[in-house]
């Protein structure tokens, strides 16, 4: 039996060789597992990081062609919020005012390539290529570019239009806000795709005034060609930025009436690649680490094995300990009790079993976290009270034990009842700002003239605790003395006879 016995326990048993085999094998495994965790998480980063730069390019992108759009509104607003303008081309239509004023200025001081002149009722009245201007009237495709440009820029007048001496006239803007008057859009004219913007042409000193009505509207438009990918990239510095036909590039440009008219490219940036950089090294150097990382588990591993114990050790030590109270509990202060039973005979002790009183109130009437709160406090209290005197244990609920070594003699004893009343009944704040308070209720057993044995000077205690409620609560009673007057406590100390 004992053969077979000693035989099974050293089969239980991991040795070192194998122990540290085991770690190494954990440890490659472990290097491998986090090696490639890395270059997966690098990929991903890598994926992102394209994705984001390509995103962010794109904003910045269309920022810049924004900007050249307000660019061009800016430039147009100088004449069409004009007096001038209002009098010679909405009130009396002025040939010779707007092909060498209007278009002239458009042209010559800002380059505009091709401008138009939309009449309230959608007609073309003037149309002109740089400083040649045409003044055949025509009617506009209902459904084309130009047109619908036109009816947009109408509809974001009315919506800044205001009243005025005389008539109509729009609400100022700055040129940062030239946006809320134009209108931007991409149009295709003569078969060439170019950027566009259109506003009414308002009054600006307010010394003449719209009639009621749709204002004219002027298009500016500038082609989509080499010269402006070439400004653009001036502000942008992509790498061969370039624009034609399809829509396959990373900007498609769409006409205002929903065709496709080309789209812009170029080559994006890779952040990615520097990100794989850094990755590769790294992983080298995690994998070297946790190599000699393992290599240090192993040769410290018995150091390990002993720390594990003491852990455990702690573990064991909380077991015993009541998680509310911090107090010992139930099987800590079994233990302790036993342990002074059996050497009863040569040392006395005493056992204070504790109730507290008013307790069942606080919990209905405040919660459960405010009963904790009590529990919490009386632990405390009573932990200072004792002192190196015992040892203080929470059994249940609000049952509290005390297991008194250092002495046994019943004017001790009751002292440290009246102590325990005192200390136990002072006010309690609660977090919700109420103040309360509890009482507590002690019966006292002396081992070993009150009982032998564990269990049976606990259940004398236990008597005695009932005799001192029975009684009135908030009293000590001694077990033997159930029937006699009880120790009491109001307004300090009394001792029982």
């Amino acid at each position: 039996m004992t053969a077979a016995s000693g035989s099974e326990g050293e089969g239980t048993q991991v040795s070192p060789r194998r122990l540290s085999r085991l770690v190494l094998a954990f440890a490659a495994t472990l290097i491998g597992l986090s090696t490639l965790s890395l270059l997966y998480v690098g990929r991903i980063a890598s994926e992102e990081a394209d994705q984001q730069a390509a995103v962010t390019e794109r904003t910045l992108f269309v920022n810049a062609l924004k900007d050249r759009q307000s660019l061009i509104a800016r430039d147009q607003l100088s004449v069409s919020r004009w007096d001038r303008s209002v009098k010679y081309i909405t009130l009396k239509f002025r040939e010779a005012f707007i092909e060498e004023e209007f278009v002239g200025s458009l042209w010559f001081d800002f380059g505009h390539d091709r401008t138009f002149l939309f009449d309230p009722g959608g007609e073309i009245v003037m149309s002109a290529h740089e400083d040649r201007v045409d003044f055949t009237r025509r009617t506009a495709d209902p459904a084309g570019d130009l047109a619908l440009i036109a009816k947009r820029a109408v509809d974001r007048h009315n919506a800044n239009r205001i009243a005025i001496a005389g008539g109509y006239g729009q609400k100022q803007v700055t040129s940062s806000e030239v946006g809320r008057i134009a209108e931007f859009a991409i149009a295709e004219i003569d078969g060439e795709p170019m950027i566009a913007t259109a506003m009414a042409v308002v009054p600006d000193d307010e010394e003449v005034a719209l009639p009621d009505g749709a204002p004219f509207i002027v298009i500016s438009a500038k082609p989509i060609d080499g010269d402006l990918v070439r400004d653009l990239n001036s502000q942008l510095d992509f790498a061969d930025l370039t624009f034609g036909p399809g829509a396959a590039g990373k900007v498609p440009l769409v006409s205002a009436s929903g065709r496709a008219l080309g789209s812009f490219d170029w080559k994006g940036a890779a952040p990615g690649s520097h990100i794989w950089q850094v990755v590769v090294p790294v992983s080298i150097l995690l994998s070297s680490l946790l190599a000699l990382a393992s290599l240090f588990i192993v040769h410290h591993i018995r150091r390990l094995s002993l720390r594990l114990e003491e852990s455990e050790q702690r573990n064991r030590a909380l077991a015993l300990r009541d998680p509310l109270s911090g107090l010992a509990n139930r099987l800590s202060f079994g233990q302790a009790l036993e342990a002074a039973a059996e050497k009863a005979q040569g040392s006395r002790f005493a056992v204070i079993a504790g109730d507290l009183d008013r307790f069942k109130a606080i919990n209905d009437s405040w919660g459960h976290a405010a009963g904790d709160l009590v529990i919490r406090t009386v632990a405390a209290r009573l932990t200072e009270v004792v002192g190196t005197s015992g040892l203080v244990g929470r059994i249940g609920g609000d049952e509290f034990v005390i297991l008194v070594d250092a002495f046994s003699d019943r004017a001790r004893l009751s002292l440290l009842a009246s102590q325990i009343m005192t200390a136990v009944g002072q006010p309690i704040a609660l977090d919700n700002g109420i103040t309360t308070d509890v009482g507590i209720s002690l019966g006292i057993a002396i081992a070993p003239d009150d009982a032998a044995g564990a269990n049976a000077i606990m259940a004398t205690a236990d008597r005695a605790l009932y005799a001192s409620k029975d009684g009135g609560r908030g009293r000590a009673c001694f077990a033997g003395d159930e029937g006699a007057e009880p120790h009491t406590h109001a307004h300090g100390a009394s001792h029982a006879a």
